[in-house]
């Protein structure tokens, strides 16, 4: 007989593995250190305020003609 894993038990292998995959508390806590030090550098350099100024428009600059042709 050829038994189906069900995915809703906690012994099931498929949790098995995605519990391996987590993270531990210790690197979560480096990677929110590593996050906010990088949030800090991005406010010191003033990147939001740049983004609150574009207000969501975007200035490529590429031509966006001579990129489509490359696509044919």
């Amino acid at each position: 007989m050829n038994a189906v894993a069900n995915p809703q038990d906690p012994e099931s292998e498929i949790w098995k593995r995605y519990l391996a995959l987590q993270l531990t508390p210790a690197q979560k806590a480096e990677l929110r250190t590593l996050a906010e030090a990088e949030m800090a550098r991005a406010r010191q350099e003033g990147v939001y305020e740049r983004l609150l100024e574009l207000g969501g428009k975007v200035h490529l600059e590429y031509d966006i003609e001579e990129l489509r042709e490359d696509r044919d």
